[in-house]
This record gives structure tokens, C-alpha cells and sequence, in this order.
């Protein structure tokens, strides 16, 4: 038996599940194919979103050092862990 994760179920209204409850599977179909075609649709808006491009620029942007800083600490941490393993050191991460 299939199951509807909440997550989905959650998104819905009661009359939208109940008029494909009681649907034909060539309706629920075109249905699907229907949404399919919001979904690509609502993707490219997303994409020709200037505002949201910039955004997400000036994001890049600002983050930047963080994830500089955090790429540099980690490499210090796997750098440390290479030179203990080439010792024979045993090494329990938690």
C-alpha cells in the first residue's frame, strides 16, 4: 500500500484531494502532467529572477571569508589526521 509522506500531504487542500479521490486515472494524468508543467515554469522564473541572481551574488560575496576560514581549518584537521595515521596513530572521532 502506498503511503503520502506528510511533508506532501501537508501542501494540499482537502478539496484538491478529494476531487482526485475521485478521478479517473486519466484525469489524475493530466494532473500530473499539469503540475510537471508549473514546476518547470515556476523554474524558470526562479532563474530569470534578477533580483534573486543578485542576491545570491552579494551572498557569495559576503560569505566568502567564512567559508575561506572554515576550507583552511579544515584542512588543518585532515592535514594533522594524515600526519597521525602515517605514525600509527589510532584516532577516534566522536
Amino acid at each position: 500500500m502506498a503511503i503520502l509522506k506528510d511533508k506532501y500531504r501537508n501542501k494540499l487542500n482537502e478539496e484538491f484531494m478529494n476531487a482526485m479521490m475521485g478521478s479517473e486515472a486519466e484525469e489524475i494524468k493530466k494532473n500530473i502532467v499539469m503540475a510537471e508543467g508549473q514546476i518547470n515554469g515556476i523554474e524558470a522564473a526562479k532563474e530569470n529572477d534578477q533580483e534573486l541572481e543578485d542576491l545570491r551574488v552579494k551572498v557569495k560575496e559576503i560569505s566568502a571569508p567564512y567559508r575561506e576560514s572554515k576550507a583552511i581549518e579544515t584542512a588543518k584537521i585532515k592535514y594533522c589526521l594524515y600526519i597521525l595515521e602515517e605514525r600509527g596513530v589510532s584516532v577516534e572521532r566522536g
